[in-house]
């Protein structure tokens, strides 16, 4: 995480979280982090594939040209970063893990940003996660971002963090970064536990 916005988030969710796998819905209080409020979001399950958008800041939505909330997050993606966006949120969800990485966004005009998103768990209502608390930004916000709708998005990398710091596995340096295209992503071999 390099955006101030995203590593801001993470240290509040990590603080309210107080070493447990993850914080409840309700303990996050906007006025603790109203200065980011504008770059994040909240989005619910929605059955098995589905992650809808309960809340989308309005500097993401102004950005992106279009009011999120509602919207399927995994709908901005094209169908093979979809399976990947939908293995990570899965692997946040279940494992209680924080996704982040960064993405390429284009207009129709053929205008491209990059930006950089956090994927944070959080539990609603019951005992297992079940929302998602995270925020999107401009790495290098260009003149014209907002002006044209964004239309179509393209992972460029994406990682998991372990919040209580990494497994044994992963200290022993048995990462590898996998490059596809423009895509990276850390494979990591065995550790389940």
């Amino acid at each position: 995480m390099q955006q101030p916005t995203s590593k801001q988030l993470f240290a509040y969710w990590d603080h309210i979280r107080n070493g447990r796998i993850a914080p409840r819905r309700f303990e996050i209080e906007p006025a603790k982090i109203a200065n980011i409020l504008r770059e994040t979001f909240i989005a619910e399950c929605a059955g098995l594939m589905g992650f809808r958008f309960r809340l989308a800041g309005t500097q993401i939505c102004q950005e992106f040209g279009r009011e999120l909330r509602g919207l399927d997050f995994l709908s901005l993606w094209s169908f093979g970063d979809k399976d990947a966006v939908a293995s990570l949120v899965r692997t946040v969800l279940h494992d209680g893990s924080v996704g982040h990485g960064t993405f390429l966004a284009r207009t129709d005009a053929g205008r491209e940003t990059s930006f950089e998103f956090t994927l944070m768990p959080l539990i609603h209502t019951g005992t297992s996660i079940n929302r998602l608390l995270g925020s999107i930004t401009a790495i290098d916000r260009p003149f014209w971002l907002g002006t044209e709708p964004l239309t179509t998005f393209e992972i460029v990398d994406a990682k998991l963090l372990s919040p209580d710091g990494a497994p044994d596995f992963m200290k022993s340096g048995g990462a590898d970064i996998v490059h596809l295209n423009r895509r990276r992503f850390r494979v990591v071999e065995g550790g389940l536990s």
